[in-house]
């Protein structure tokens, strides 16, 4: 058997620098492959900033919803020759399940919103308008309101006074805090909105939405109560805590002329009434004065 001759030290060099090369040339490929396999990997993400999931929408204000997104390009769709691609697209926004509005942009924008809960979402889609898949979108939920967004809201009765002594009518007058007055059209109840209830014995004779003194009248004589409660859109008493405020006082005979019903508008209705008569009055003397010019020679 023929025995080789050991290599020279120039032949081990060129082996070592053969070895190195091999090395090196198989870590970059391992590095293109953990590179290419990071890239397709990585998938479209959302996420909506604010408002916060639960949060109040308050003094009948839009909400305004600022959000996120990564590893995804907006674009305008439809556009001529344009190749649809994976990640890229625009951005289409739901309310309460509604479509409403189209993103091309990753810009904060404004909904409307009418009192009561609601949902927002946004969905993001590919050029030709399809979802995603996997389906990639964020929602968060908010209650808008007419009234402030915090503070406990309470009603107290200004006039009249305890125990002070009125006639069959009399203006009731109060003071609002925290909440704010509605008209009751249906709508969900929401935070700190809603109408007044005036009670007369503990009876609803009024339901109101205004901040001037009430007209009651018809009043019934001795001692009664008069009650002033926040209530909600659906006509439920706020009731955590309580919001009204009771006074009572004594009612007198009175000669004046009442009117035959309860009515926030009795004055308007007595000075119309008053003009009325006025003007009957002055054309009775006008035509008997012309009867009487007409009879003289």
């Amino acid at each position: 058997m023929k025995s080789h001759p050991p290599p020279t030290k120039q032949q081990r060099k060129v082996r070592r620098g053969s070895t190195m090369l091999a090395l090196v040339s198989m870590m970059s490929l391992l590095g293109v492959s953990l590179s290419s396999s990071t890239a397709t990997a990585a998938v479209p993400s959302l996420t909506i900033v604010t408002p916060a999931d639960g949060a109040v929408i308050a003094n009948g204000t839009p909400v305004l919803v600022d959000f996120r997104v990564s590893d995804f390009a907006f674009v305008q769709p439809g556009r001529v020759g344009q190749i649809g691609s994976p990640i890229d697209g625009h951005a289409n926004v739901f309310l309460d399940a509604q479509y409403v509005r189209l993103l091309t942009a990753v810009e904060p924008f404004s909904l409307p919103l009418t009192s009561g809960p609601h949902t927002v979402r946004i969905q993001l889609v590919a050029d030709n308008g399809t979802p995603l898949s996997p389906d990639v979108s964020a929602s968060v939920s908010v209650v808008a309101t007419h009234g402030p967004g915090g503070g406990i809201p309470r009603i107290q009765i200004l006039s009249p006074t305890r125990d002070e002594s009125t006639g069959h009518g009399i203006y009731v007058s109060y003071r609002i805090e925290n909440f704010t007055l509605v008209e009751p059209r249906g709508q969900p109840n929401s935070p700190n909105e809603g109408h007044v209830q005036l009670l007369v014995e503990g009876n609803v004779v009024m339901e109101v939405t205004q901040y001037e003194p009430v007209l009651l009248v018809s009043l019934p004589e001795g001692d009664i109560s008069v009650t002033a409660r926040l209530a909600n859109n659906d006509n439920s008493a706020l009731l955590n805590p309580d919001a009204s405020s009771t006074v009572s006082f004594h009612v007198i005979a009175s000669s004046s002329v009442s009117l035959p019903l309860v009515s926030n508008g009795g004055i308007a209705l007595l000075l119309a009434f008053i003009l009325v008569v006025l003007i009957l009055r002055r054309r009775k003397l006008a035509a008997r004065d012309a009867n009487a010019r007409g009879g003289n020679p």
